[in-house]
């Protein structure tokens, strides 16, 4: 008992005045990364406690918001948070992040002061987005799964023998920290030659293409709807990426899939961590 009122006298020696206060527990990070309408906000979770430059400050319960302002379309900006003459601040920097020597705590290159707390990536506007097939925002602490999706809002033709993308409309963009992504192709195609075949696969960034894919041959009449159905796993760098669907033939002319009806067409759908 003697031992435990030590332990609580000692913790509360450390508590300092003002925000910024030690836990006896270590450097936290308490928080998370988000879209909420047009902003970015550095949300508690699970706690009120980040760390910066070794002092662990409780974030407003509002949270700590950032604004796309003056930031450049497509380029990916790390979102570090610092304190402004005692107010929690969010700032948007192409400075790569590295770990703190002294707390562990990822921090911007070469500045204490400032800790990561996520990624974004704004879009013309400039505007944040986080929408299903454009998931350009991301936290560093406390990831969760994030569901991606695009689909075929008409049907698409395709007769190239070798790999090509299927359509744009498939892609589904988004960042990560280097996570693995995992990610499905699946619906239906037809060809136009009796007997043919349609391959159909997923590809990272228009350069990787999984060797698992989905072969379907018409049975022999032309032009009858056969599945589709593929599924595979990304291993990503940290940055910017999008997966998408590439198709081929053997012969004819290939058919996929599409509708305004979701769940009644081909979708390149997945997720990843952030």
């Amino acid at each position: 008992m003697d031992q435990q009122v030590n332990l609580l006298a000692s913790y509360s020696a450390q508590l300092r005045d003002g925000n910024g206060f030690t836990t006896g527990i270590g450097y936290v990070a308490q928080c998370r990364l988000v879209k909420s309408g047009s902003i970015l906000v550095l949300q508690r979770y699970n706690g009120v406690g980040l760390t910066i430059n070794g002092v662990t400050y409780a974030i407003p319960s509002a949270g700590v918001s950032l604004a796309p302002t003056s930031l450049t379309p497509g380029t990916a900006y790390n979102i570090y948070a610092y304190m402004n003459a005692g107010t929690m601040t969010l700032e948007a920097s192409t400075t790569a992040h590295a770990t703190d020597s002294t707390t562990g705590i990822e921090i911007k290159s070469g500045d204490a002061t400032r800790t990561l707390v996520g990624k974004a990536q704004p879009v013309a506007g400039p505007a944040w987005s986080d929408s299903i097939n454009s998931r350009l925002v991301i936290s560093y602490y406390n990831r969760r799964p994030i569901f991606c999706q695009a689909g075929l809002g008409g049907n698409i033709s395709n007769s190239s023998t070798s790999a090509a993308e299927l359509s744009t409309t498939l892609q589904n963009v988004f960042l990560t920290w280097g996570d693995a992504a995992s990610f499905s192709f699946d619906g239906y195609a037809s060809n136009s030659t009796a007997g043919a075949v349609c391959r159909s696969g997923l590809s990272l960034d228009g350069t990787s293409l999984l060797e698992a894919f989905n072969i379907a041959q018409d049975p022999g009449a032309g032009n009858v709807l056969m599945p589709v159905s593929v599924t595979g796993v990304f291993n990503t760098t940290e940055g910017g990426h999008y997966v998408t669907a590439y198709v081929s033939v053997s012969a004819g002319t290939g058919t996929w899939g599409g509708t305004g009806t979701t769940g009644a067409r081909c979708s390149v759908k997945g997720v990843i961590q952030g």
